[in-house]
């Protein structure tokens, strides 16, 4: 069985923006994934899932213009990281290993070739680094799948992060990395039965 929109939404950071893409080119940006309708999307099947740079309303006070009758100026808009998660109407000819719960080896081939990942386990938050999807281990295929998020990537051997992160002129997806959360258990709060 392949990975549906309505599984994977369960997995995704409560706090990170999203932009979900269509093979036509067409997209659609949400600041939280509680901002998707649950129905909307949820037959579709997921084609990738990265990490992209799309337009934000500056002003998320007010309802979002319907962007799909009206042109956006550029004044009106600020570019801003987001997790992004391709849709098709069909599945990827990819072969699922579990049927009942997400595993990193079922996620894998979805996940962006590169660049900055953080693998973290759950039962103590610890973490490792990679720079591609390739360098992550085989040791990781047989986790569940905690949640798929985006933090911000810097060297880790500068402790200083804050002035780090103050130097910074712009933010962007080239300066994050996604971040896979892995248990040893799987999550007991995901609905199997959608």
């Amino acid at each position: 069985m392949a990975i549906q929109f309505k599984e994977i939404r369960q997995y995704l950071a409560r706090n990170t923006r999203l932009s979900i893409c269509f093979e036509d080119g067409c997209y659609h940006d949400y600041l939280m994934i509680s901002d998707i309708p649950a129905e909307k999307y949820k037959d579709l099947y997921v084609y990738g899932i990265g990490m992209i740079d799309v337009e934000f309303s500056k002003d998320i006070y007010t309802f979002p213009k319907n962007v799909d009758d009206a042109t956006i100026s550029i004044k009106d808009v600020t570019l801003e990281p987001a997790i992004e998660i391709v849709l098709r109407e069909t599945p990827r000819g990819i072969e699922r290993k579990a049927e009942e719960v997400l595993l990193f080896k079922d996620i894998k081939p979805y996940l962006q070739i590169g660049r900055n990942f953080a693998v973290v386990n759950r039962e103590d938050w610890s973490y490792r680094l990679y720079e591609w999807k390739r360098d992550t281990p085989e040791e990781y295929d047989d986790k569940f799948v905690f949640g798929i998020g985006m933090e911000d990537n810097f060297d880790e051997n500068d402790k200083d992060v804050i002035n780090i992160l103050e130097k910074r002129e712009y933010d962007s997806y080239l300066n994050k990395r996604m971040v896979i959360v892995l248990s040893d258990t799987g999550r007991a709060d995901i609905d199997e039965g959608i």
